[in-house]
């Protein structure tokens, strides 16, 4: 066949393809079991054609649609790594990472225990030998979830229930693949089975597959942060992203390139929003989503048109075979699902799955593209025997058949038997909230729209009547006041909270200036507010929100560094980057006042909302704190991040004009392009590097202690040359109890908190501590624990003898600071006594 008669056949089947889908809408079916019965009847009439002497003159048609050059290369090296990166990036990682151990289990050991089910089940009754009915279970092995997630979508089942088969299928495809060539090198070389063997294999392909996939998602992370703006670029980048991986996997590392491609797809899906601008991201997604349309077209199509062909010398003891497989592998499901999601849900390694979700998903495992491909894969191989060919190319397409033609016909009257087609409690009891605010809307602005035209007054009666009466029904529901608790409720509006400040996040105008890992940590931690509020309510949802701003163990590090070591440059960037975020976090936390009141405040109520607004003005009040201190710090720092922030919002504000202008027929596109490019221009031009200067150990800074107000500006720099500088986060001991006393601490900026008995006095900007262990020649008698971040000036015991020898008036400074203090850890320390007594 000419390339021109395989582009004028795939062309016309694609027309098919677009003119099937109405089809699918109107009967109910999932898109891709409509596109497979067509395939099957494509090929059985080409065949018909052919074989009859009615219709010769369409015998060349024939010929072009059965003899179309379609091979496993063909399915799985150009449309099987697109099918699986789009479903990979589109999928959500951070929810996908709560449910990580159930669709690991489902992926790996589901698959592995019904290769060993179904092939051992066929085993016994065909007369094949154990590595070949192994093979065939590898093949069937794999679900396809193109076949049932749009149905579930459409149904509006569980969020939940359809990331657990998203990320089954992912997974599972890439386990069942690394298995299938494991088992066919066996079959082609003719060796015995070697379980050991065999599975040695079978990890090397999967870990390999990983690491490369791990390796080429972030390199293209980084690759797509650099074209951040060129579009074209970026996309072209993420379509080829699969490509590469799958090749050098498949064909030069010999792993797991499905592997591959699965797990590159999962690292951008976690980190590719902020490589992009939301625009961008969001059409690379359409891109990608239109791709994976045609693929999975085409892929059911053109191996549905050969299953005619493959099933020509089907009989009737390979239907008995076809039986005992499907038992097998529906049983295989349940055995992990009843079987072992029960006993680990016990303990607690995975979240419970409910009965019918559980059933859902052994009824929903359809087979459809990546069986049929690996079933033409072993059918082409010329070192497999012939009967072995023939075995698994009936055995794989009537299993796949009957998954698709019986199972997927069926899934949607089961879904709502098991009333999975309906909305959670907590959606049912919120649904009149919106209903009654989007409703009151609707009717308000149809009036308004109406007086504007001058339309007849009976006919906007007419049309604003279904919306009152619907108004008056859902006015009747008091659900969302009786069903849902006041934690429940709470829990409703903390996660709206997170969601629009996820949303807040990936908008430019805000978070523009922020470096993609930072953004991808203000992404995780907005999960993990999603994911506290539902598990603790409101204090997981305050406990995730402070994670940020606790001491890490990189924060030690770099502190280390440049207190004992004098690497400053990376201290510096860490706290530059600190005080981006800090300050981002400071607009959307200022952007969620305004969107609670105005937005959900209407549908959450006075009380909630009131509760609401506290929570995030703690939240405010929390990150103000932090800010200031950094503020005090490094004022020049400071102003330097304000404008930049200014800079940002008058770019983005210009662009969106431009926009506005071009949408509205104003200016020309060659004339808004050239506006675009000139304000990116202006705005490149004004953006200037700065960084955080920590080297404050200057007599200036020292004239702010009071301690320090007698002395002289030569004393003041002889004391500046004998200080080091020390750096703590929130919640980090400066020293505890008990400690040996090697110096004493003065507060450059932040605030520490001294633990003394039942008090805690905290001490600011300009105080001092540790000097009374110095002065008593004792270990220190209390704790001191940094409340935000703080940045300290550290004297070491061997300095602080010789200034006081030095500056005796300094060292009287200090000592009756010293009693002062004694005195009041003495009362302390009475009045606890007292009180325990």
């Amino acid at each position: 066949m000419i390339i021109a008669d395989i582009v004028l056949t795939t062309a016309v089947l694609l027309m098919v393809v677009a003119s099937v889908q109405p089809l699918a809408r109107r009967t109910g079916l999932p898109f891709t079991v409509v596109l497979a019965v067509v395939g099957v009847l494509i090929g059985l009439a080409a065949l018909w054609v052919l074989r009859s002497q009615a219709v010769r003159e369409l015998d060349e048609v024939a010929e072009m649609v059965i003899d179309i050059p379609v091979s496993s290369a063909t399915f799985l090296t150009i449309l099987l790594p697109l099918l699986l990166f789009q479903g990979a990036i589109t999928i959500d990682v951070r929810r996908l990472a709560q449910d990580i151990v159930a669709v690991v289990l489902l992926a790996v050991l589901a698959v592995v225990v019904a290769l060993v089910v179904i092939g051992g089940a066929v085993y016994l009754v065909a007369p094949m030998p154990l590595v070949v009915c192994l093979l065939f279970g590898a093949i069937v092995a794999t679900t396809d979830p193109s076949a049932v997630i749009a149905l579930f979508r459409d149904l509006g089942a569980p969020a939940r229930l359809t990331r657990l088969v998203e990320g089954e299928s992912l997974l599972n495809d890439a386990t069942a693949i690394a298995a299938f060539g494991a088992f066919l090198t066996v079959v082609v070389t003719g060796q015995d089975l070697n379980f050991w063997t065999v599975t040695e294999d079978l990890a090397w392909r999967l870990s390999g597959g990983i690491l490369v996939g791990l390796l080429g998602g972030h390199a293209a992370a980084q690759l797509l942060s650099f074209l951040r703006s060129y579009r074209g670029a970026q996309i072209t980048v993420t379509v080829a992203l699969p490509y590469v991986v799958y090749v050098l996997c498949t064909n030069y590392l010999e792993v797991s390139g499905v592997v591959a491609v699965v797990t590159s797809g999962l690292v951008l899906s976690a980190v590719g929003r902020s490589r992009f601008q939301p625009e961008a991201f969001q059409f690379c997604l359409d891109t990608l989503e239109q791709l994976a349309y045609w693929a999975t077209s085409l892929v059911f199509v053109l191996a549905a048109i050969l299953v005619p062909r493959m099933l020509e010398a089907a009989t009737f003891a390979d239907l008995l075979y076809l039986l005992v497989a499907v038992v097998a592998a529906l049983v295989a499901r349940a055995v992990v699902l009843f079987g072992a999601f029960p006993l680990l849900s016990a303990a607690r390694v995975v979240q419970k799955v409910t009965t019918p979700m559980k059933t859902v998903i052994i009824w929903g495992g359809l087979r459809g593209s990546v069986t049929l491909a690996l079933a033409l894969a072993v059918t082409e191989n010329l070192d497999v025997e012939p009967e072995v060919k023939s075995f698994i190319a009936i055995q794989a397409t009537g299993f796949a058949l009957f998954t698709l033609l019986v199972q997927g016909t069926t899934l949607s009257p089961l879904m709502r038997w098991l009333g999975l087609d309906q909305l959670s409690p907590i959606d049912r009891a919120f649904r009149s909230q919106v209903l009654t605010q989007s409703l009151s809307s609707v009717r308000s602005n149809l009036r308004s729209f109406a007086g504007r035209y001058e339309l007849d007054d009976d006919l906007v009666d007419q049309a604003v009547r279904p919306y009152s009466e619907r108004l008056s029904r859902v006015a009747e529901d008091n659900s969302f006041a009786e069903e849902l608790s006041d934690r429940e409720r709470l829990t409703v509006g903390l996660i709206a909270l997170a969601n629009q400040e996820k949303a807040l996040i990936l908008e430019q105008r805000w978070s523009g200036g922020l470096a993609s890992p930072l953004m991808d940590r203000y992404l995780l931690t907005v999960e993990a507010m999603i994911d506290g509020a539902r598990e603790d309510g409101r204090l997981g949802y305050l406990r995730a929100a402070r994670q940020p701003y606790k001491q890490t163990w990189r924060f030690r590090l770099l502190g280390a560094l440049h207190s004992h070591l004098g690497f400053s440059r990376p201290l510096a960037t860490y706290l530059g980057r600190r005080f981006q975020y800090l300050l981002v976090n400071r607009i959307i936390l200022l952007e969620l006042v305004v969107f609670l009141e105005f937005r959900l405040g209407s549908l959450l109520g006075d009380r909630l909302t009131e509760l609401l607004g506290e929570i995030v003005n703690q939240r405010l009040t929390e990150v103000e704190r932090h800010i200031d201190a950094l503020r005090l710090q490094y004022p020049k720092f400071a102003r330097e991040l304000d404008h930049a922030v200014l800079e940002r919002y008058a770019y983005r504000e210009e662009v969106e004009q431009v926009v506005q202008m071009r949408e509205a027929g104003i200016i020309s596109e060659d004339l808004a392009r050239h506006l675009r490019s000139e304000a990116e221009d202006v705005h490149a031009s004004r953006q200037r590097a700065s960084a955080v200067d920590i080297r404050v150990t200057t007599p200036e800074l020292l004239r702010a202690f009071p301690v320090f107000s007698d002395l002289s500006e030569d004393e003041l720099k002889r004391v500046a040359k004998r200080l080091q500088e020390r750096v703590f986060a929130a919640d980090a001991f400066v020293f505890k109890r008990g400690e040996r006393a090697d110096g004493m601490y003065f507060i450059a900026s932040g605030a520490v908190e001294i633990a003394v008995g039942e008090e805690h006095p905290r001490l600011g900007r300009g105080d001092f501590f540790g000097e009374m262990a110095l002065l008593d020649q004792s270990r220190r008698s209390a704790p001191v624990r940094s409340i935000s971040y703080s940045h300290l000036l550290f004297l070491p015991r061997a300095a602080f003898e010789e200034l006081g020898r030095s500056f005796p008036q300094w060292r009287s400074k200090l000592a009756e600071v010293a009693r002062g203090r004694r005195e009041m850890n003495l009362r302390a320390t009475e009045a606890g006594d007292s009180e325990a007594k």
